[in-house]
């Protein structure tokens, strides 16, 4: 059976949140006390940025389950020579559940919301990749940046996913 597309709703945040907790653990990023607390946070974050539409959710569902899922989050930017608009779309929190994986639904969802983006004028989008789907964000012409992160609170480690990027 396809999966079928569909726009998320505010009845999907509890979806959007599990699956954001769930690609962490896949990435073995972070203690399960600190998955807890980003999903407590992060629920209270979506929900608020899907009832003022800053944040829009793509699903693929099977049977009436959401197998994959993504988000695109309107950010304010900094004005850039290369643009005149202080939007980009933010792809993030895409997740497949691991029984749908290597099927290439992760591209058809992203493919979606590449599409939702265009429609809503958004000239660059952004996203941060785990190391197993760069080769896919790549074939769909995503290009690495000059982005560099510093850790600076006291006790916090930089996940391996942080290292050995270029």
């Amino acid at each position: 059976m396809t999966p079928t597309l569909r726009t998320s709703t505010l009845s999907d945040l509890e979806t959007h949140v599990a699956h954001r907790v769930a690609m962490f653990r896949d990435m073995e990023m972070g203690t399960e006390e600190g998955l807890k607390r980003m999903g407590e946070a992060f629920r209270t974050q979506l929900r608020g940025w899907l009832v003022t539409g800053q944040c829009r959710g793509l699903l693929l569902e099977e049977d009436g389950r959401a197998v994959v899922s993504v988000l695109l989050l309107l950010k304010d930017t900094l004005p850039t020579p290369v643009t005149p608009l202080s939007v980009r779309g933010y792809l993030f929190n895409l997740y497949t559940l691991p029984s749908h994986r290597r099927k290439g639904l992760a591209g058809h969802i992203t493919d979606a919301a590449l599409e939702l983006a265009r429609g809503l004028g958004i000239e660059i989008m952004e996203l941060h990749a785990s190391l197993e789907a760069e080769g896919m964000y790549q074939r769909m012409g995503f290009v690495p940046t000059s982005e560099m992160r510093l850790v600076m609170g006291a006790g916090i480690k930089t996940p391996k996913q942080w290292k050995h990027r270029r």
